[in-house]
């Protein structure tokens, strides 16, 4: 059995700064397209199959791996803050959540993501690696010269 994450550590914030406009960066998380290029496992295909980008819209992302991942939007505030429910394989059957803002910095944008309620060592470890692979393949595709 894997042991639970002590309290103080169920919660795991990560910063990037991208080279484009808020605008551009929030429409790269709300925008089936543009998902669809960058929001997946490396190597791997991803599906839309459902985004209802508003307050208590769900979503669902296929991977071609079999993985599903679902969710509800908590907070849509374009373009500064997206929050939403997070459950896949990798949650255990547990519902987490994470929350997006978006500073403005002129010609670049700072994304602040909170993923909470992972509660286990197993967990932690797999969003710390997973998310900032997911940064990276988001800043190729925003700073490319295709238009989200």
């Amino acid at each position: 059995m894997i042991p639970p994450v002590p309290d103080d550590a169920t919660t795991l914030v990560l910063r990037r700064v991208f080279k484009a406009t808020r605008a551009r960066v929030f429409r790269a998380w709300i925008e089936p397209e543009a998902l669809q290029r960058w929001f997946r496992p490396r190597g791997l295909h991803m599906t839309v199959s459902r985004l209802d980008t508003w307050e208590g819209g769900a979503f669902r992302f296929d991977v071609e791996n079999g993985v599903s991942i679902t969710g509800t939007y908590l907070h849509v505030l374009p373009p500064q803050r997206l929050s939403f429910t997070w459950s896949d394989a990798s949650v255990q059957g547990q519902e987490t959540i994470v929350t997006l803002d978006f500073f403005d910095l002129g010609t670049s944008t700072e994304v602040v993501l909170t993923h909470e309620r992972l509660t286990t060592q197993e967990m932690r470890a797999l969003f710390s690696g997973g998310w900032p692979s997911l940064f990276d393949t988001l800043a190729q595709v925003i700073s490319g010269p295709q238009d989200i």
